[in-house]
């Protein structure tokens, strides 16, 4: 005789209410002891696998993207690397800020530069500032000051100009916001 048959043999045996309460109490169990201890772990199981795999399609959708745009940035960085071991950091950018205002600017005018806090930058080099106020009469020298500030022995970033010609006026008032890099191993 099999389990089955005897478990069978025995269930027609019991009493309907008998059967009544054995019901009962599987499906007490049932909630009890099997739905906490089997069935929530299994969901709780499935609901983090599902939270992982949104996770990585998600990573799988926006890498691409990543990687071309890390790609960019090195070549940026290589090309920028490049660019700078061949500028000569030797002296101090307010020096050659200066030097540049006499020579090209405006040819022995009136200038203000004025320093602002700088940032060191990986050990290596200090960002520095400067707020830089002159006036020209000639466009030709304004030219050749941008040209030189920004593509000389050591070029300069500028993050803001400002020109302004008063009415009747022949002078042009320059105002721009400037900044070089200075080698700290120099100091």
């Amino acid at each position: 005789m099999s389990i089955s048959t005897k478990i069978a043999t025995y269930w027609n045996q019991r009493s309907p209410r008998e059967k009544v309460i054995g019901v009962v109490a599987i499906a007490f169990l049932a909630v009890t002891v099997v739905y906490p201890s089997l069935i929530v772990p299994i969901g709780e199981a499935f609901s983090e696998q599902s939270r992982k795999l949104r996770e990585l399609k998600n990573t799988y959708s926006v890498t691409p993207d990543i990687l071309e745009r890390y790609s960019k940035l090195v070549a940026r960085r290589k090309d920028i690397d490049s660019f700078y071991s061949k500028v000569d950091l030797s002296s101090e950018p307010l020096s050659y800020l200066e030097s540049l205002l006499k020579d090209t600017a405006q040819a022995g005018g009136t200038y203000n530069v004025t320093p602002r806090d700088g940032v060191q930058l990986g050990g290596k080099y200090s960002h520095k500032f400067f707020v830089v106020n002159f006036q020209t009469a000639s466009y030709e020298n304004l030219v050749a000051f941008l040209k030189a500030l920004t593509s000389g022995k050591q070029p300069m970033l500028i993050s803001q100009i400002n020109l302004e010609k008063r009415a009747g006026g022949e002078n042009l008032n320059v105002q721009l916001e400037v900044s070089g890099f200075e080698s700290m191993a120099k100091k």
